[in-house]
This record gives structure tokens, C-alpha cells and sequence, in this order.
């Protein structure tokens, strides 16, 4: 569902893809870095903005758990190129995400600015899992984070 012969717009499936990794050791070795891809322009990128944010909110969803082996496969660095991007979206769920990593890694301070300068012009909150529970989170909710 997620290639493009499938046409790249599987609502839903990127987000159920990093739950079955999460919760499966053994699907986590053999797909994490397949799963990783689909964020890497390099990769198997999706260019579809709606199609980004669940697999940018599942790389939040594995860190949680898997931070270290994100990290060997440089998954932090593909979620900063995502800062450009020109939905709020895939902005707040890749500066969610890098919240996971921020303890150990060192991010640019003028890219985290302007992702959040966008954000504070073009969004206000969102309605989404946390990977506990539903949660409405804010700008500034994501600001504490950093």
C-alpha cells in the first residue's frame, strides 16, 4: 500500500505499519530500516504530504521504544528535512518525532526556529495518539518538548 504501484495513499497504513514494529521484535529487524525509507528522498520516499505525516508519527511511535536503533539507521536526519515542508503536519510530526532523540543528539537551533516560526503562523493543535492515549496538542505543547 505504500509503493507507488499501489499509488502511495495508504491512509492509515503507515501508522498500523510502526505499531506492528513496536510491538514485534522480530518485524522491527527485518523492516525498520524499509519502514525508515519511506522518509529518505533517497528511499522509497512519499511525496504525498498526507501519506508523510504517518510515517513521520511512526518514527515518534518507535523511538519511544527503539531510539537507538533509529538512530544507527540516521532516522533523526530524515526527519529534519522535513522542516521544509509546507504542510503543518508533516512539520509538527517531524519536530514531535526528533522530540524522541533530542536527549542525545544536538539539532540545529536556527532549522528547529524556522520549523517553529512556520508552525506558529499555520497551526494552533492537533488531535492525535501519543502513543498512550488521544491527546489535543498544541503549539506550545510542542515547544515544552524542545
Amino acid at each position: 500500500m505504500l509503493n507507488e504501484e499501489s499509488g502511495s495513499m495508504a491512509w492509515g497504513v503507515g501508522e498500523a505499519f510502526a505499531e506492528a514494529l513496536y510491538h514485534s521484535e522480530a518485524l522491527k529487524r527485518e523492516y525498520l530500516q524499509i519502514y525508515v525509507s519511506y522518509i529518505w528522498p533517497e528511499g522509497n520516499y512519499l511525496e504525498f504530504p498526507p501519506a508523510q505525516r504517518g510515517i513521520l508519527w511512526g518514527v515518534g511511535r518507535l523511538a519511544q521504544k527503539y531510539r537507538e536503533d533509529l538512530l544507527k539507521i540516521s532516522a533523526h536526519e530524515y526527519l529534519l528535512y522535513h522542516f521544509a515542508s509546507k504542510d503543518p503536519l508533516v512539520v509538527f510530526y517531524s519536530l514531535w518525532s526528533l522530540s524522541f532523540f533530542r536527549p542525545v543528539i544536538k539539532i540545529d537551533e536556527s532549522a528547529l526556529r524556522r520549523a517553529f516560526e512556520f508552525l506558529k503562523d499555520n497551526f494552533s493543535e492537533h488531535l492525535f495518539f501519543d502513543g498512550e492515549r488521544l491527546k489535543v496538542f498544541t503549539f506550545q505543547d510542542l515547544v515544552r518538548l524542545f
